[in-house]
């Protein structure tokens, strides 16, 4: 019997207004409080009405009856402070969020958790800015049904050095588009030194990933006309949540090395927007590629 997994595909927009995960049933839109609301405020900024548009056309795509629209804080203060803003900043946006949607037969569910459901570490700078915002959960909106076609994409190699002083190189081998929206990545990365050694910054994930397994998930793909980047997909298993990219070791082991002159091939799931013609791909410490999309 086949084991079937949920992916979750995560993206976020470049002016850090915004976090999508899609589950291929729902969308989560975590919208940050610090670009909606000044600090300890619950009215809505002159910049909210942009970033709400966006979240409002995707509901207007979707067809979700029901749309909740959470708050959270992170955890300085204390709940008699943070349950309150937190509570009137999910209805501020409920607010503007109604006003907005132009589809009829939706209903909006507000409610503020405050400090209770953080998503990052809070004993981080970066953690707690992500931990406050605002999240808007509904129906995937319905994608077109397109089929897989392979972009045929490969780079010259990119040349780095690892941290002993070997050199390696890094080359796209392809980028495949699959059906539902997702992407294939595959690349590799060789050791031309002389002597057996690490390459360890493909593992290290950065943003709003953790995972507990090393895996290669220090890949991003950018789309700059769309002001969005693109995270390694994540496989759901129970409640937990690993890359969906390939898995270097396993927890808290250090990856293998490399010996001269060896290549080792890659992958990494993502999802591709329909409209993006040119991709930047960066990986771990290579330098960022363009990529044409086809």
């Amino acid at each position: 019997m086949p084991i079937v997994r949920r992916i979750v595909t995560p993206s976020e927009s470049l002016d850090k207004a915004d976090e999508i995960a899609d589950n291929g049933t729902d969308l989560q839109v975590n919208l940050s409080s610090d670009v909606l609301f000044a600090i300890d405020k619950a009215t809505l900024t002159g910049k909210a009405r942009a970033v709400l548009a966006r979240t409002a056309k995707l509901i207007d795509a979707s067809p979700a009856a029901v749309v909740r629209v959470e708050g959270h804080a992170d955890a300085t203060g204390n709940h008699a402070i943070n349950d309150p803003l937190s509570e009137r900043r999910a209805q501020a946006v409920q607010r503007e969020l109604e006003s907005l949607v132009t589809r009829d037969g939706v209903r909006f569910q507000a409610r503020g958790y405050g400090l209770r459901r953080p998503l990052y570490d809070n004993g981080t700078e970066e953690g707690r800015r992500r931990n406050r915002r605002v999240t808007v959960t509904f129906a995937k909106p319905q994608e077109r049904q397109e089929p897989a076609a392979d972009t045929a994409q490969t780079s010259e190699p990119a040349a780095v050095k690892a941290g002993d002083g070997q050199p390696f190189s890094m080359k796209v081998t392809g980028l495949r588009r699959l059906p539902g929206g997702l992407g294939l990545l595959t690349y590799t990365i060789t050791n031309e030194g002389s002597a057996e050694t690490w390459y360890n910054d493909l593992h290290q994930a950065q943003d709003w990933e953790s995972y507990i397994y090393q895996a290669a998930s220090n890949v991003r793909l950018t789309d700059p006309a769309g002001r969005r980047r693109y995270l390694p997909g994540r496989l759901q298993v129970g409640k937990d949540l690993y890359c969906a990219c390939t898995d270097l070791s396993g927890v808290r082991s250090s990856t293998e090395k490399y010996a001269p002159g060896q290549t080792r091939t890659f992958w990494d799931l993502f999802a591709l927007p329909d409209e993006a013609a040119t991709l930047q791909v960066e990986i771990a410490t290579f330098p960022r590629l363009d990529l044409s999309v086809g």
